[in-house]
């Protein structure tokens, strides 16, 4: 999968970023570049800013950047992440670029419209 790439247009440098593949939380492996996905927050560790996502028994744990994107995520809460995939095998960890608050979402109903 083609990761961000860098184009020189004059002056400016225009990077674009590969888009995200939506996947179920255990069909996420290495090499995919970025993707995203929901589930629910069953863990948070302030010390790495680091929380696990359960989705249907699948986890991957997801780091983050963003002080105040961790602070606003409570264990319990339903969210997708949108990240990029780092690590191998089993130890698999997306290294977040966003994270959405999907406490409001059908979540059914979102799985059966992306994870047929």
């Amino acid at each position: 999968m083609p990761e961000d790439t860098e184009l020189q247009a004059g002056e400016r440098k225009i990077i674009r970023r590969a888009p995200a593949i939506e996947l179920p939380i255990s069909e996420i492996k290495e090499g995919l570049g970025r993707v995203s996905f929901i589930g629910t927050v069953i863990n948070k560790n302030p010390d790495i800013q680091s929380f696990i996502v359960d989705y249907e028994n699948a986890r991957v744990l997801v780091l983050t950047n963003d002080q105040h994107a961790f602070e606003y995520i409570k264990e319990g809460q339903l969210v997708r992440v949108f990240g990029k995939v780092m690590g191998a095998g089993s130890e698999i960890e997306i290294l977040a670029d966003f994270i959405q608050d999907f406490s409001k979402i059908d979540r059914e109903l979102y799985a059966r419209v992306f994870y047929k």
